[in-house]
């Protein structure tokens, strides 16, 4: 009986489970075919079809007067396809004969194609190895190398652990074993089979030959019945149909490289991976405007697709908008001019200097330099790149932004060893030298002491300073002692200058006193105050990446105790530090003391920082302490010569004074300025003491020809009563290419020579510790007209061009130009549609 009960209850509870398996089991069926009705017939007809993303063309950029300077073309590209269901051997069979036609079709009409496989033969073993890119982190190679090696069938890693495996066995799958290609041949189809594989699942055909001649094209289409899998699309290329002109300004385009800065910034807009983007210049500035891959401008294609993956029909299209079209303030014929212009003087200038190296007074006047020199080390530097910016002056706009050297951008953007030689010249000309660069700007600096003094009232307009030879004010050592370019034996020459005369002469005395007035003895930051309100501080505000700011000489310029060491304007204070670092470690050394490296650090930058916010005759009683407390250094050590003098020299390096100050205005010292903040600043001389912004983009423009955006002139700022001076500033200027001027010899009988007012600078260089007179820096900026309402600033800058009077060369050719076309108009060039575009 109690058996019987025992059976019983095991009936009764596997009845039980029974039951609530069938619940749970209808629970479920009821979720799938009910609750989650909607979602899985969603799903369903995702199945079915396939959204294409579709894009326009990007926007042309055009001159002021609508002269197209970049624009997208329509090319014919060729393509593959096939559906993951084709895999058997008769497939491949038929792919790779197509794949091989198509090849010699491509080839034969000079095209190559564009697509490259992941494996190669190391040149010197030669053996089969992965190529998953250079430059890279391994962590990106991992996920490469792993993404394909999943879309190749090629996992788990430990069946197909080398590339020559991997590549064995695509031979035997695309049927190629027994065809007896060469490697290269059969590395080509398997590039092609490889771009299809890891674009598989996106049911489109894959590019494997761009920009294909049309008589390819002809053929390909002609022969598409046996050309399995091939096809041609219509494609979109970037051209530049002016080459050079302006290349560092227009930039170019290229793919995207940047994986991370894809995922954060460009794939949230609605970019593809394999779009193409602005790389330098307008087009990387404005890509925004320009680009037609953002989500807002897209299209889309909705087809439908069978069973196997393949696109059946359309179902629906949405067209896509084109990029907007950017219009900038160059004029085509003034940056020919400039271009012409600056190549011509930096060949003379070059022709000049090469002249000069074989002149026997030359060679015996700097032999000892010569001989000290180390020209296997330190090779001779002579003038070989250059810019010229040309600049609206009561508007800011640039007018003409000329670099030399140019380089072709449509080779840049068509690749190949053309494209190679440009990036790997030595002369880094990819940079726009007019915002890229950064020189001392020697006497064109004058013009902000002289306006400085005269609007602070330290000068008097009537007030003449005559040059006294050595200027000895900051130091007892007549060698250190600064003093005028003109020989001594000259000085009666520059004597009672005034502000006139001071600048048509250039004479340093004149500029080290009125400098040292301005300084004061207070430590005055007067002159650092003027040089930052007219522009000398900041960038400009030109469209433009890359742009460097400039640097004017004061105490936070040469060291700011606010920042770390690593992060100061100039490498002075690194120079410092690892001297003073070195000199510690000696100290330490001496009685078998290592110092710690932080240690080290934080008691380095205790010392620099006392040294700015201390009296200099406290230094040696404010430096114990930092050493005792940083470096347990004992009383007696600290109180050391040996200790504390080398410190002590070392720290002055960083500690502003009236020295560095009158260096400073004339234009040496540590400033460095870049062309485009002199034409900023020169161009407020001549719009009579208005410091605008410089623009290089005028508007924007749809690709309907609506204006979405209009670039007014921007003022940076205002000097104050700069009217009541500047009529003294402009005689000087006047002066400088007068008969008796600076750059006088350049512009004797010249048309136009009361028409300008300019100024010359040469800044010395120093190469190996020696400073040769070939070597300098030169600086020419001129503002015309004179008597009229001045309307144009020029500003030209070759790296050891010699002197600020070579440079002049340049700016006298593309003034004389401006001056006989000034009225003319560029109207016999090619115009684009578009409201407000045509001039």
């Amino acid at each position: 009986m109690k058996t019987e009960k025992r059976v019983s209850k095991r009936y009764v509870l596997f009845a039980g489970l029974v039951f609530l398996m069938f619940a749970l089991l209808i629970a479920r069926l009821y979720k799938l075919q009910i609750g989650d009705a909607e979602t899985y017939q969603v799903s369903a007809s995702d199945d079915k079809t396939k959204t294409i993303r579709l894009t326009g063309s990007r926007g042309t950029i055009t001159d002021a007067d609508s002269v197209v300077l970049a624009q997208s073309q329509d090319m014919y590209n060729v393509t593959f396809h096939r559906t993951g269901q084709e895999t058997t051997t008769e497939d491949y069979a038929a792919f790779t004969s197509s794949i091989l036609d198509t090849i010699g079709i491509i080839e034969k009409h000079g095209a190559k194609l564009s697509v490259k496989f992941a494996i190669e033969r190391d040149p010197e073993t030669q053996d089969w190895v992965f190529d998953f890119g250079t430059g890279i982190s391994a962590k990106a190679l991992e996920i490469r190398q792993a993404q394909w090696r999943d879309n190749h069938y090629f996992m788990p890693m430990e069946k197909y652990p080398t590339a020559e495996i991997c590549y064995e066995n695509l031979l035997t799958r695309y049927q190629l074993k027994d065809k007896g290609l060469d490697d290269e041949t059969n590395l080509k189809v398997m590039a092609v089979y490889s771009e299809m594989q890891m674009n598989i699942f996106n049911s489109v055909p894959v590019v494997i030959a761009k920009d294909v001649p049309f008589s390819a094209v002809s053929e390909i289409i002609g022969r598409s019945m046996v050309l399995t899998g091939m096809d041609v699309d219509v494609g979109e290329k970037r051209i530049y149909p002016r080459n050079n002109m302006a290349a560092q300004v227009i930039g170019y385009v290229g793919p995207i490289s940047d994986y991370a800065a894809f995922e954060t910034e460009l794939r949230p807009l609605g970019y593809a991976l394999n779009d193409t983007i602005g790389k330098d210049g307008i087009e990387k500035s404005m890509e925004n405007w320009l680009t037609p891959n953002i989500s807002s401008r897209q299209g889309s294609r909705v087809m439908e697709r069978d069973k196997s993956g393949r696109l059946t029909r359309q179902l629906s299209y949405q067209t896509p908008t084109d990029g907007n079209n950017v219009k900038l303030t160059l004029i085509s014929s003034f940056q020919q001019e400039a271009e012409r212009a600056l190549a011509n003087n930096i060949a003379n200038t070059r022709s000049e200097q090469e002249k000069l190296m074989f002149d026997d007074k030359w060679r015996e006047t700097n032999r000892l330099k010569l001989e000290d020199r180390d020209f296997d080390k330190y090779p001779l530097q002579l003038a070989q790149t250059g810019s010229m910016t040309v600049v609206d002056v009561n508007t800011g706009k640039v007018l003409a932004m000329a670099n030399f050297p140019t380089y072709d951008l449509n080779a840049l953007v068509a690749g190949g060893k053309e494209a190679i030689d440009i990036m790997m010249d030595k002369r880094n000309i990819l940079n726009n030298y007019s915002i890229q660069s950064r020189a001392a700007p020697g006497s064109i600096y004058k013009m902000v002491p002289a306006m400085a003094a005269l609007t602070n009232g330290v000068l008097g307009t009537t007030e003449t300073i005559s040059d006294g030879g050595y200027f000895t004010k900051y130091t007892n050592n007549q060698k250190d002692a600064p003093r005028c370019w003109i020989p001594l034996n000259q000085i009666s020459k520059h004597a009672n200058l005034n502000i006139v005369g001071g600048i048509k002469n250039s004479c340093n005395y004149f500029f080290y006193e009125i400098s040292s007035r301005l300084y004061g003895t207070t430590g005055s930051n007067l002159m650092y105050k003027y040089a930052a309100q007219m522009g000398l501080t900041t960038k400009t505000g030109l469209q433009l990446p890359g742009e460097a700011r400039s640097i004017v000489g004061n105490q936070t310029s040469l060291y700011d105790p606010t920042v770390s060491i690593n992060e100061q304007e100039t490498s002075t204070p690194l120079l410092v530090a690892a001297s003073i670092k070195k000199h510690l470690r000696n100290i330490g050394s001496s009685i078998g003391i290592t110092y710690d490296e932080v240690r080290l650090d934080t008691c380095i930058k205790q010392l620099m920082d006392m040294a700015i916010n201390t009296p200099q005759a406290d230094w040696s009683n404010a430096m114990r302490p930092i050493l005792m407390a940083e470096l347990n250094m004992t009383r007696d050590m600290v109180w050391k010569q040996a200790t504390i003098g080398d410190i002590w020299i070392y720290l002055n390096d960083i500690k502003w004074g009236g020295g560095l100050e009158v260096q400073t205005g004339t234009g040496q010292s540590i400033t460095l300025l870049t062309p485009v903040a002199v034409a900023r600043y020169v161009a407020a001389l001549g719009s009579g003491g208005t410091v605008y912004n410089l623009s290089v983009v005028d508007s924007i423009t749809s690709p309907e020809g609506d204006i979405l955006n209009q670039y007014k002139p921007s003022v940076f700022g205002t000097l104050e009563d700069a009217y009541l001076y500047l009529p003294y500033i402009k005689e000087g200027m006047k002066g400088v290419v007068d008969d008796t001027g600076t750059a006088g010899r350049f512009f004797r009988n010249w048309e136009y020579e009361k028409d300008i007012w300019a100024k010359t600078g040469t800044s010395q260089v120093t190469i190996g510790g020696i400073k040769l007179d070939l070597e300098n820096n030169g600086w020419f900026v001129a503002l015309v007209p004179f008597d009229e309402p001045t309307e144009i600033a020029v500003v030209v800058h070759i790296p050891n061009g010699y002197s600020g009077a070579f440079c002049s060369l340049a700016a006298r050719d593309f003034i004389g130009w401006w001056m006989d076309n000034r009225t003319k108009v560029s109207d016999d060039l090619p115009v684009m549609g578009g409201n407000e575009l045509m001039p």
